[in-house]
Formats: structure tokens, C-alpha cells, sequence
């Protein structure tokens, strides 16, 4: 079974637990970090001096599925609609450090966690820390909750230019609704990048997709919008480093309620997951921006909106950088890779005994019963000091003393300081909509007359050439009004079919829903909402394009020295580079 394939073991992306080995309490005023938890699978020792283990319900559940933390990869939201809401605001962030072991260079930037609405628990988990490569030449801006009519909505997180001193809000570009290729690819080894909306002198014009040649160790993410209460924000596309290239990731876990109130609390996430396993069972939210990992399997997932990553070849809600050069990497070994992707999720769709473990604990508790061989077959996760003991790993791990952990625990400070900044500058009180209004049709703006149609060409040698609408489909009217994006009805979804293996089981994704329910071990359909399934969850006030001055970010890399960072980075694409002119010679790419 695909569960059993053998894949390369690129360690130090993670992902996946903290819990018996890292959750600690930090009594600052004593100047002692006391452990949070034991070993569930200890023996109880029978000593009047030592007390008995903590239960299992008061101690953090280290989960083995849950949200990749967007700072370390995000599928690109190309369709503009409704994030998620939970319908509780989130508690105050978790102060983290950074495990004893962390990775050599000075190029691992530490990017604090956030709070996720998790429908199933009815509850917040934590999307711990990671330790991230950023890409070059780029910052990383943080994501935030963001109160709206009826819930609190997240606000998605993207990677700057690191010399950006200001913001640029926009108006909501048009829809795009053709995002496929009309021609075929020149060869296997190409990945399409699909048309992107550009704002030049007033209005939008639209640059056409092209196929780009993939890269090797590098993943392209195409320029894309972020939706914020204040209006829209250009997210630059760039190369970042291949999944394995990019830092350590760890686990989400939940605590039991009120446990990270305690007085001076402190949570040090100290377990990593095999990234090669990670992709195994992989999926995209697009409307969260977050790839979700982990066992996902059951069909109410899809009428939520949870898709497998390979789905969005499919379903063009959104575009996956990662899956993406994948299929391109992986094509020239393995031509039929893509066909085996869908072939092992819906293998583990019939048989939900090969689906991973949903938590650290059961995870453990399976390997457990296994043979040493398969069981490091399937040994998702692994401690942090285990991985830095591996001297076959990929990354190199380094020591750090408790001054060095605080310190970085202060740097990360500044990084929370830097998101709430950002909260306060785009959730003003001028900013917020007064009103929320139910979608009840689909408009994509205002359009003008066919003859002034234009298009920004991807080929070199027709860059700066306009395309007739006979010729060519992609083309979209400059806009001159602009209005809110409107989504549209749940009824009218543009949500391409999956797979035929599960393509009748499918239901519209609920867009205004965030609870999955889960009673007895069995995961039904989300709870109807009382309010419409799809609304405006906030109503940028723009008209015209607002600059503001911001800091500089924290969370800027620095070059590398070992030998995975020495090489690069690429340049720029030639159909995304600064050359691109519309009809008047002007340029078509964001002004800094």
C-alpha cells in the first residue's frame, strides 16, 4: 500500500507533536522550567515520594494532523471568496521557545504560532513555531484575527519584497474565471502560472498565463491578492526553496481549557515530522490559505472546502505551488505520479486503516506493535532530539543555551508586535463595514466594450502586443469601477469534479460554515448556519489605491552557508519581469 512506499527521508520539516516532550511551564520567578507532562507509556512506579502522573485529559494533546503554519507554505487563494470565521475570539498568543536543539545557520528565522479555529473540537488549537528559510530577498507579514459581523475572520499571512517600506491597498480586482491553459504544455517538465489581474494608472489590466520551465529545488509562487478589511494587497510572486529546503516545522497541539493561562506559562514545541511522509496525505484549504495535513479523508471534508492538494488541477480555487513542482520533478522518474496520488487517497478513503494517526499519542501507541523496519517506515514524527542524533539528516542540528533560547523568544516578541501593527492599520474604525449584505448573484464588474479589451502576452517576442478577443479568451476589460468582490452562490460554484472514485460524494463546499462535528468517532456533515452560506465578510471602503508607510519586518532570512542554500536563487521569470508593458508603455507590475 502507498503508505508503505518508500519515501526520501528530508527530515526537518515538521510538523507534528510537542506533547509529553514539549509542553513546559516556566515559573520565571524562580528561575526553574518545570515538564508540563509525562510519558503516557511509562510504567506507574509504586513510591510514596512521587506522585502520580498527570491524566491524560489535563495535559496538551500533541496532534498529528491539523494546519501547516502558513509561514512555511500556503496554497495561492487565486479565486477571491469568503475566509473562514470562527465564531469565538481567539485567546491571547502563547509565549514559545525554541527547543535546546535548533538548526546550524544563521539563515533559520524563528516565526512564531497563532491560533486555528478547529470546527471538530469546537475550540482554538495552536499552530506552533517554525523554524523557517525565508525566501530570498523576502519578508514574512503574519497573519491576524480580525472581528467581523456574526465571528472572527482570519486574516492570511504572505511573504513582501524585504526592501518594501510601504502598503499598497487596491480596490478588488475582477474575477478571473478561465484559469486553465488553452494550449498544451510545450513540455512535461513545465508548470503553468495562471493569469494574474496588474493595477496600472487606475484600473486593472490583466496578465496572461504562461507556462514557466520548472526548477530544481525551486518552487514558484505566483503573484497573487490578499484580502484584508482595508482593501487588497499585491503578494509579489518569487522563488522559495523546495519543501525539504525550508526550515523545521512543528506540531499543532490543543490544550485543555485554561491550561496556557497559567501564571508565566511558556510552551516549547520539541517534535519534527519526515516531510517526504507529510506529503502522503496533504491538503489545501483555500479559503483558510492553509495546507492541511493529516487524516482528512472523510467526504465531509470536501463540502467544507478541505480538498486534496492535487485537486486543484481540478478545482481552480486555488493554485498549489507545491504540488505543482512536484508533478514536474517527479514526472521524468515516475510518468505515472500523478494518476498514483489519487490512487493512494482513495485507497485510504476505503480503508481507513491506512489513514496516519490523528494524534501523537496514537501514533506512538501503533508504532509500537509494529517491527523495528516497518515501524521507521512509518514513523511520521520523531522528537527533535532524535532527528538531531540522525547523522543521515539533511539538516544539521546545534545546541543552544537557555540565555540563547530566551533571546530568541524576545526576537519573536517583536515579530507579534510587528501582526498586531498590522491588525490596527487594517481594522480601523473607518474600515470596518457597517453592514453585512448576502450574496444573491454572481457579478464580476463592470466590463467595457469588446474592441478595448487588452493583454498583457506572455511570449517574449509579443510582450508588448494587445490580443484580440477572437484570437484569444484570456482577455479581461480594464476596470474603472470597483466594488467589493462578490462570491458566488453556493448553487453557481465554479468547484471543478474530482476523481471519478469519489466524484458522486461531493457536496458544494459550505462556505459560511466552520463546524465539522464529530460524535462517536463518525464525522457527519457540518451544522447548518443559521445565517447565509456565503456573505461579504468585510467590504474593503477603497476606491483608489491607499499607500501607508510600515516598519521593516522581523522575519528577513539571511544567505546560508551550507551547501542546500549556496546555489540561487533564479531570477525572475521574463513574463513577470519588470520589462511587462501595457499599450502605453507603462508598467503593468505593482510601483514600490
Amino acid at each position: 500500500m502507498s503508505q508503505h512506499r518508500s519515501y526520501p527521508k528530508t527530515w526537518f520539516i515538521a510538523l507534528i507533536a510537542v506533547t509529553p516532550l514539549g509542553c513546559y511551564l516556566s515559573a520565571a520567578q524562580e528561575g526553574v522550567v518545570y515538564g508540563a507532562s509525562a510519558d503516557p507509556a511509562a510504567p506507574l512506579i509504586a513510591d510514596q515520594n512521587t506522585p502520580p502522573a498527570t491524566p491524560l485529559q489535563e495535559q496538551p494533546d500533541v496532534l498529528n494532523r491539523g494546519p501547516v503554519h502558513e509561514a512555511f507554505a500556503e496554497p495561492v487563494n487565486v479565486q477571491l471568496q469568503t475566509g473562514l470565521i470562527a465564531p469565538s475570539q481567539p485567546p491571547q498568543n502563547i509565549d514559545e521557545l525554541p527547543p535546546a536543539e535548533r538548526p546550524q545557520g544563521d539563515q533559520f528565522v524563528w516565526i512564531p504560532g497563532y491560533w486555528s479555529w478547529d470546527a471538530e473540537r469546537n475550540s482554538y488549537i495552536w499552530v506552533s513555531a517554525c523554524w523557517r528559510v525565508a525566501p530570498p530577498k523576502m519578508s514574512w507579514v503574519p497573519g491576524y484575527w480580525s472581528q467581523v459581523p456574526g465571528g472572527w475572520e482570519w486574516i492570511a499571512g504572505y511573504w513582501s519584497p524585504s526592501d518594501v517600506r510601504e502598503v499598497e491597498y487596491l480596490p478588488a480586482p475582477p474575477a478571473i474565471t478561465d484559469m486553465e491553459a488553452l494550449e498544451p504544455a510545450p513540455s512535461p517538465d513545465t508548470l503553468w502560472v495562471p493569469p494574474c489581474m496588474y493595477w496600472s494608472r487606475g484600473q486593472y489590466v490583466r496578465r496572461a498565463g504562461y507556462w514557466l520551465p520548472s526548477q530544481p529545488n525551486w518552487v514558484w509562487v505566483p503573484s497573487h491578492y490578499v484580502a484584508t478589511p482595508r482593501g487588497y494587497i499585491f503578494a509579489e510572486g518569487h522563488w522559495d526553496y523546495s519543501l525539504e529546503r525550508r526550515g523545521v516545522l512543528f506540531a499543532p497541539v490543543c490544550f485543555p481549557a485554561g491550561f496556557y493561562r497559567r501564571p508565566n506559562f511558556t510552551y516549547s514545541p520539541s517534535v519534527v515530522i519526515d516531510v517526504g511522509l507529510l506529503r502522503v496525505s496533504l491538503f489545501a484549504y483555500p479559503r483558510y490559505s492553509h495546507y492541511y495535513f493529516g487524516d482528512y479523508y472523510d467526504d465531509a471534508y470536501l463540502r467544507v472546502g478541505i480538498f486534496p492538494w492535487f485537486d486543484s488541477r481540478r478545482n481552480h480555487a486555488w493554485y498549489d505551488p507545491i504540488y505543482e513542482h512536484d508533478r514536474c520533478q517527479n514526472h521524468r522518474s515516475e510518468p505515472r505520479w500523478e494518476e498514483l496520488q489519487r490512487d493512494d487517497y482513495n485507497h485510504r478513503r476505503a480503508d481507513k486503516t491506512l489513514r496516519p494517526a490523528r494524534t501523537y499519542r496514537e501514533q506512538e501507541s501503533r508504532l509500537a506493535k509494529l517491527p523495528e523496519p516497518q515501524r521507521r517506515s512509518l514513523q511520521v514524527t520523531q522528537p527533535v532530539n532524535v532527528a538531531a542524533a540522525n547523522r543521515e539528516s539533511p539538516v544539521k542540528f546545534e545546541r543552544i543555551n537557555s540565555d540563547t533560547r530566551q533571546k530568541i523568544s524576545r526576537q519573536a516578541t517583536a515579530v507579534s508586535t510587528f501582526r498586531d501593527e498590522r491588525n490596527r492599520r487594517e481594522t480601523t474604525a473607518e474600515n470596518h463595514p457597517k453592514t453585512v449584505q448576502p450574496v444573491t448573484e454572481h457579478k464580476t464588474g463592470v466590463t467595457q466594450p469588446a474592441e478595448r479589451q487588452e493583454t498583457l502576452q506572455p511570449n517574449r517576442e509579443h510582450r508588448n502586443t494587445v490580443t484580440q478577443q477572437a484570437e484569444r479568451q484570456q482577455t479581461v476589460q480594464p476596470i474603472k469601477e470597483h466594488r467589493a468582490v462578490v462570491t458566488q452562490p453556493a448553487e453557481r460554484q465554479e468547484i471543478a469534479q474530482p476523481a471519478k472514485e469519489y466524484r458522486n460524494t461531493v457536496a458544494q463546499p459550505t462556505e459560511r460554515s466552520p463546524a465539522i462535528i464529530q460524535r462517536g468517532g463518525t464525522v457527519t456533515a457540518p451544522t447548518p448556519q443559521r445565517e447565509p452560506a456565503l456573505i461579504q465578510s468585510h467590504e474593503p471602503k477603497v476606491s483608489q489605491p491607499e499607500r501607508v508607510q510600515v516598519p521593516v519586518s522581523p522575519s528577513v532570512g539571511k544567505s546560508g552557508t551550507q551547501s542546500v542554500f549556496q546555489k540561487g536563487p533564479l531570477p525572475r521569470p521574463t513574463d513577470e519581469s519588470k520589462e511587462g508593458k501595457d499599450k502605453d508603455g507603462n508598467d503593468l507590475h505593482r510601483n514600490r
